[in-house]
This record gives structure tokens, C-alpha cells and sequence, in this order.
């Protein structure tokens, strides 16, 4: 009779190999995990302007989306700890008593949001027929603070229609709408 085992010394080869692959694998799981939510921030980012833009033509009054938790706007740099989206029926860039809040949009946990437009408003409005009231601009969602690198871009026209931005050049970072690299304070 004749008993077969395993060595000591083939136990190690196989966990020293084993140890090389889940290396080699787990950047490649990071960047897959970083990429996903970089994509469902933008999506969340589109769908809200996608609501907001079709509820102010639906109803015939203007809606708003600004940053903010509490009921009333927050301060420019704060998209990525919720949003607000109303009907500013008296058109003055905030919640009044009268206006009825249409939507309360969660936070990131990680990552921060940036909008940037011009006429410098820290929201975004929608007129009754679905225009931009001429804030045309971008979104910058940016997975880690100074790193443009995995970072997305949704632009809005003063139509009100968005897209995302490209990495054109391949470079890893994508563009805005005037074909700009991405920047993330």
C-alpha cells in the first residue's frame, strides 16, 4: 500500500502562485468597482435633469435642481451630498413655502460633484418649454479629489438636452464640451 500526499514544499508553490494571480487581479477589480460608480453617478446626475426638464414642460412652470439635503439649497460645491428638484413657481432660484418639492436626490458616498455654467448659478433651471434659461454647462463628477483621471462629464445645452463627455484624445481623461480636459479641484 502505497500513501500519496502533498509536500510541504508544493503547498507553497501553489499558495505563492495563488497569491501572484489575486494580485495581479485585484487592481483590475478596483478600476472595474471605481468605473461602475463613476457611471451610476452619471446616470443619476442625467436622470434628474431628464425629470426636471420634462416636468417643466408638463406642468408649464419652471423647475429647479440645485444641491441641497435640507429644504432649501445648498451651497455651490455640494451636489455630491444630495440635490433638490421643485417647481420654482415665482422663478427665484429657491424653495418657497408654494413650491412643491418634486424630488429629493441622495448623495455620493464617495466622490464629489461639481456644476459649472454659464451665468454663474450654483442651480439649474428649467423654463415651460424645457429650455435651460441660458445655463448651458457641465457636471464634473470626480471619483477622487484632484484626479481627473476616471472622472465624468455630463454637458447641458441651453436646450436642455445632455450628453457625455469623451475621451477623444485617449489620454484617460474626458473632455468637455469645448474640448477641454476634465479638472477636478
Amino acid at each position: 500500500m502505497h500513501i500519496r500526499g502533498i509536500t510541504l514544499v508544493e503547498i507553497l508553490v501553489t499558495l505563492v502562485i495563488a497569491a501572484v494571480l489575486l494580485g495581479l487581479g485585484i487592481p483590475g477589480v478596483t478600476q472595474l468597482v471605481d468605473d461602475s460608480r463613476s457611471r451610476a453617478a452619471v446616470n443619476q446626475v442625467v436622470i434628474a435633469i431628464t425629470l426636471a426638464r420634462s416636468t417643466a414642460v408638463s406642468v408649464r412652470q419652471p423647475t429647479l435642481l440645485c444641491p441641497g439635503t435640507g429644504p432649501q439649497c445648498g451651497a455651490r460645491d455640494t451636489w455630491h451630498q444630495g440635490a433638490l428638484l421643485f417647481l420654482d413657481s415665482n422663478a427665484n432660484g429657491r424653495q418657497d413655502p408654494e413650491d412643491t418639492l418634486l424630488k429629493r436626490l441622495t448623495g455620493f458616498d464617495q466622490g464629489r460633484l461639481y456644476w459649472r455654467a454659464f451665468r454663474n448659478r450654483t442651480f439649474l433651471r428649467f423654463t415651460p418649454r424645457g429650455y435651460t434659461a441660458w445655463q448651458n454647462g457641465s457636471f464634473v463628477y470626480c471619483p477622487l479629489p484632484g484626479i481627473a483621471k476616471g472622472a465624468r462629464i455630463v454637458i447641458v445645452n441651453s436646450q436642455g438636452r445632455t450628453r457625455t463627455g469623451q475621451d477623444s484624445n485617449q489620454d484617460g481623461i474626458v473632455e468637455d464640451g469645448s474640448g477641454r480636459p476634465a479638472v477636478c479641484p
